[in-house]
């Protein structure tokens, strides 16, 4: 996976396997950085997931709680207002995952 970033930072790139289950109606999907020979592209820094995923549990007909986890080291030099500003979006994440849990028909 590569991740735009602003500039003046190079983008960054992962490469992770990921599990998605079911048990007793909540949803867990997991994800961590692998080992796979994935070849590294110029001018982007390959980061690392420690674990990330969500916990996803349906309150009711309207209402889903979704916990999103994250322990990543996105590598190299990133000057703090960047990394400020993109951790203020982290919540919107969550989001992302809604027309797939739409598709399984959560």
């Amino acid at each position: 996976m590569e991740y735009k970033a602003v500039w003046p930072v190079s983008n960054r790139d992962f490469v992770s396997v990921s599990v998605r289950k079911q048990v007793d109606g909540v949803y867990y999907i997991a994800s961590q950085s692998c080992n796979f020979p994935y070849a590294e592209k110029n001018g982007v820094v390959r980061a690392h997931l420690y674990v990330g995923g969500y916990i996803i549990r349906k309150i009711n007909e309207n209402t889903t709680s979704v916990t999103y986890i994250s322990d990543t080291d996105i590598k190299g030099s990133v000057p703090g207002m960047i990394k400020n500003a993109q951790s203020s979006k982290q919540g919107q994440i969550a989001g992302r995952i809604f027309g797939t849990m739409q598709k399984s028909g959560y």
